[in-house]
């Protein structure tokens, strides 16, 4: 188990870094359109929520193909309680940790244990910047609506 750490603390940073570049380029694009306001609000924000959406799931994604491929080419110890070996299975299992849910159906063994408590903190800062983003980007749109709402407060 110990003698595959440094690699694991390696592999551990290299996924943060990737994972964290991925999402800020995702948030950047997604800002830039809508800092321009081509739509109107709601579907704005609905982009907004499929963008988020779809950034965490690349970083899901990533991970669990981290730890298929370490499993299936590197020859590490697979997880445990899958109950089909299959690609999808590390999906799944990439997804309970990333959210911290860790339903504990299955887990992993040796240096994963490692990436694993990285990825859930990972997650969580990613999770963190998602709602950071999207309360920032609902309170500007919303300052749209108002001016409407403090109108039809006063005619009352």
């Amino acid at each position: 188990m110990y003698e595959n750490m440094p690699v694991a603390i390696f592999i551990s940073i290299a996924l943060v870094l990737l994972t964290t570049s991925i999402f800020y380029e995702i948030l950047g694009v997604v800002l830039k359109i809508i800092a321009k306001r081509n739509l109107r609000n709601r579907p704005l924000m609905f982009f907004l929520v499929v963008a988020i959406f779809s950034a965490h799931t690349v970083a899901v994604w990533i991970y669990g193909t981290v730890y298929w491929v370490m499993v299936h080419t590197f020859g590490a110890e697979p997880l445990s309680g899958i109950a089909h070996d299959n690609f999808f299975g590390y999906i799944y299992f990439s997804a309970a940790t990333y959210s911290s849910l860790g339903i504990g159906d299955v887990f992993p063994h040796g240096a994963m244990q490692f990436i694993t408590g990285v990825q859930v903190l990972n997650g969580l800062v990613l999770i963190g910047w998602s709602v950071m983003v999207t309360y920032f980007a609902v309170q500007k749109l919303w300052d749209v609506h108002l001016p409407t709402i403090t109108l039809k407060e006063k005619n009352q």
